[in-house]
C-alpha cells in the first residue's frame, strides 16, 4: 500500500494507483484521486495531471491536507485528478531489466522525463479515461521537463489544453549568489563526477528512513535544531517566513526530498553554466551516439504552441525574475504572467495561503478554459 493512499483516504477522497513502463523500461506509478467528500454531482470528466520537480513525488500534492492542497481542491471540483511520478523517485525504482544498484538505471536526467516519462503517463491518461486532451500543472522541473517534451515531440501540443506552470526552471542567464557560488565551487564538474562514479554515488537525495527521522526530529516544532532547517531551506529556495508553516515540516520532510540522478544535478548545472536550455552534454564522443551531433540538442521553447500559465514568485532564489522573462518571451502561446511579490520556490506548494493566492487562480483559469471549450 502506497503512502499515497494514506495521504488522500485519511481525508476520505479515494484514490487509485495506475502503472506504465516507459518505452526504456522504467516502471512508473501514477496516482490518480477518484472522489472528494465535498463533490456529490457528476465528474466533469476533465482531467487535470500534475508533475512535481526534481526530488519531487506526487506525494507533494496531497502534503498539507483537504483544502490546502491542489490536489484535493480540484477533486472538490469534480475534475478528475492525477499526479504523475518521474523515474528514479521512491515510487519509481524498478525496471525491466535493471536494478537501482546499476549504474545505467540512473542514466537519465530531465531530457528522458521529458522524452520518455511524460509522453508515457499522458497517453495512457489520456488512453485510460477516453479524452482528447487534458489540463496540466508543473512545479519547477516539473515543467522543465515539460518544455523539453512539447519542445522535442511538438505533436504533443494539442493534447494540452492549458500548461500551468509554477515556478518554471528552463532559462539560466542570471542566478542567485547563492546558487552561482555553487556552480563556481565545482569548477571541473568532470573530476567530481568522476569522484562519484568511483564510489558509485550515482544517486541524489534518496527517501530513506534515515532522512525521515532526521526530518522528524531535527525539524520538529519546539527543537533547537529547527531553526537550522529553516535557514537551509531559505538560503536556497528564497525566504518568506510569514507563509513558512514550521509545525508541517517533519510531515513533508517525511515525504520529501524523494530521489533522483546526480545526472539530473549535473544537466542543471551545465545548463547554468552555458546559460543555454539544451539536453545533456556527454562529450563529443557519445554526444554522437545520443543525438548524433558533437553538441546536445538545443530545445526550441518556440515549439511550445499549448497555451500555457506562469505563476512565478519574487522572492524565488532558484528561478529569477529575469530567468522568467527570459522564458516568457520566447514561448509563443503565454495566456498569463502572475508574479506572487512574497513567493519563494517552494511556496507555490508549501505557503500557508497558496491555496487562496494561487490555487484558487489556478481553478479559476480552468473554469475559465472550461466555458471556452
Amino acid at each position: 500500500m502506497s503512502t499515497q493512499f494514506g495521504l488522500v483516504e485519511k481525508y476520505d477522497y479515494t484514490a487509485e494507483e495506475h502503472y506504465v513502463t516507459t518505452e526504456d523500461g522504467y516502471n512508473l506509478v501514477i496516482h490518480r484521486i477518484t472522489g472528494s467528500p465535498l463533490f456529490k454531482g457528476q465528474q466533469t470528466g476533465k482531467v487535470v495531471f500534475l508533475q512535481t520537480g526534481l526530488c519531487g513525488t506526487s506525494d507533494c500534492w496531497v502534503l498539507i491536507g483537504a483544502g490546502k492542497d491542489l490536489a484535493f481542491l480540484l477533486a472538490d471540483k469534480g475534475y478528475d485528478v492525477w499526479l504523475g511520478n518521474m523515474r528514479g523517485n521512491s515510487y519509481c525504482r524498478s525496471h525491466v531489466k535493471l536494478s537501482p544498484r546499476n549504474k545505467e538505471f540512473w542514466q537519465f536526467s530531465f531530457h528522458e522525463i521529458g522524452t520518455r516519462d511524460l509522453p508515457a503517463m499522458i497517453d495512457y491518461v489520456l488512453d485510460y479515461t477516453k479524452q482528447k486532451s487534458l489540463y496540466f500543472v508543473g512545479i519547477s522541473m516539473g515543467n522543465t521537463a515539460l518544455f523539453t517534451f512539447l519542445s522535442m515531440k511538438p505533436e504533443y501540443n494539442a493534447k494540452i489544453k492549458l500548461a500551468v506552470c509554477l515556478a518554471p526552471a528552463a532559462f539560466w542567464n542570471e542566478t542567485s549568489p547563492t546558487l552561482q557560488y555553487v556552480v563556481n565551487m565545482m569548477p571541473n564538474i568532470r573530476k567530481f563526477k568522476e569522484f562519484l562514479d568511483f564510489n558509485e554515488i550515482y544517486e541524489v537525495c534518496s527517501l530513506t528512513s534515515m532522512s525521515i527521522m532526521m526530518g522528524r526530529t531535527m525539524c520538529a516544532d519546539n527543537t533547537i535544531t529547527q531553526a537550522a532547517c529553516v535557514a537551509s531551506v531559505f538560503l536556497f529556495s528564497g525566504a518568506n517566513p510569514a507563509q513558512l508553516n514550521t509545525t508541517a515540516f517533519p510531515e513533508i520532510l517525511s515525504n520529501y526530498p524523494a530521489g533522483s540522478s546526480m545526472q539530473t544535478l549535473f544537466h542543471f548545472f551545465q545548463n547554468i553554466v552555458t546559460k543555454k536550455f539544451q539536453a545533456y552534454d556527454y562529450g563529443y564522443i557519445d554526444n554522437y551516439k545520443h543525438y548524433k551531433q558533437a553538441t546536445p540538442i538545443t530545445y526550441d521553447v518556440e515549439k511550445v504552441t499549448a497555451p500555457v500559465a506562469i505563476f512565478y514568485g519574487g522572492n524565488d532564489l532558484l528561478v529569477l525574475k529575469s530567468t522568467i522573462f527570459e522564458l516568457y518571451k520566447r514561448l509563443p502561446n503565454v495566456v498569463l504572467l502572475e508574479e506572487q511579490k512574497s513567493f519563494t520556490h517552494l511556496d507555490f506548494i508549501i505557503a500557508i495561503n497558496v491555496n487562496t493566492l494561487v490555487y484558487s487562480r489556478v481553478i479559476e483559469l480552468f473554469q475559465e478554459f472550461d466555458n471556452k471549450a
